[in-house]
């Protein structure tokens, strides 16, 4: 596979126009700097200025600090996997209004933390969403309970995990692979694990499934192999093991996680499994909201 980190053009050597550019590029950035979240917003020259080919995929990694929210787009529909916590609800709408996204073909709710689900509340009451997959397991929890409330007004389709099924948006094929069992004591166990392959790449989304299901997936022989993987549980020790990082065996791995986070994400041990995978890491505590497209044979980072 190759990988392809796109560069921005250099800019003329006229002097006019340098101290233009300077001018502009000081402008930009201090109106980002004000802005009170850069997740909301699609940075210059990351997510806004790609738009959706016949026969392609873009995955957007949003920066949602100590949270998930991945936006999968094709040609044939939308998918979000998680939306964050409460705090990044409007940073993530305003993200993808920014996208011009009015409509999700599905959104997928791993499991039931507010870290998770939050936002999600807030894109089902202002997005069309066809069909919302989730766990079947509940939380006593107000934001779970706004959740249910928001699929109900709105009419949203439930339909419940089942490994190994799958559906089909265009040319890219979504596999459920987790979870395998239920009455699992951790809730994490309850994620929902998706497989997306597009032509010859794949990226793995396992929400923030840990070794327990991890070796359900294993113990089931379920096609884990993927070019990108989502690493779960924000990197945590209590997920992505020797095992099951050899079943995958990524090329690129991403990490969602907040800056300073009191968990000490991404943990140690992981990171140096990662590294002498080969794996090339992005975490959006460094690298802000991540970028990849691909048209089936190559992998894009923006």
């Amino acid at each position: 596979m190759r990988i392809t980190r796109r560069r921005r053009r250099n800019a003329k050597n006229s002097k006019s126009l340098f101290i233009l550019l300077i001018t502009l590029c000081s402008i930009i950035a201090a109106w980002h700097y004000a802005s009170a979240n850069l997740q909301g917003d699609a940075p210059a020259g990351i997510g806004a200025s790609i738009s959706i080919a016949e026969g392609s995929v873009i995955v957007h990694f949003i920066d949602v600090g100590q949270g998930d929210a991945t936006l999968i787009q094709t040609d044939a529909g939308n998918v979000l996997i998680d939306g964050g916590d409460r705090r990044t609800a409007d940073d993530v709408v305003r993200y993808l209004h920014n996208l011009g996204v009015d409509r999700f073909s599905y959104i997928i709710a791993t499991h039931p933390h507010a870290d998770h689900i939050a936002g999600l509340i807030n894109v089902i009451n202002t997005f069309n969403v066809d069909t919302i997959i989730m766990p079947r397991v509940a939380h006593t929890t107000v934001t779970f309970e706004r959740l249910l409330d928001a699929i109900e007004t709105n009419d949203v389709t439930v339909r419940e995990p089942a490994a190994g099924s799958s559906f089909t948006l265009g040319t890219t094929v979504f596999t459920i692979v987790a979870p395998n069992t239920t009455g699992y004591r951790n809730m994490n166990n309850y994620s929902v694990s998706v497989r997306a392959a597009h032509g010859s790449i794949a990226f793995l989304f396992t929400g923030d499934a840990e070794i327990e299901s991890e070796n359900e997936m294993l113990e089931r022989n379920r096609n884990l192999s993927a070019q990108v993987l989502h690493v779960g549980h924000h990197g945590s020790n209590s997920s992505t093991t020797q095992a099951f990082l050899d079943a995958v065996s990524p090329e690129i791995a991403v990490i969602s996680l907040g800056a300073g986070n009191s968990y000490g994400h991404p943990h140690a041990e992981v990171v140096n499994r990662l590294e002498e995978a080969g794996a090339a890491i992005y975490r959006t505590d460094i690298h802000g909201t991540i970028v990849m497209s691909t048209d089936g044979t190559s992998v894009i980072i923006h």
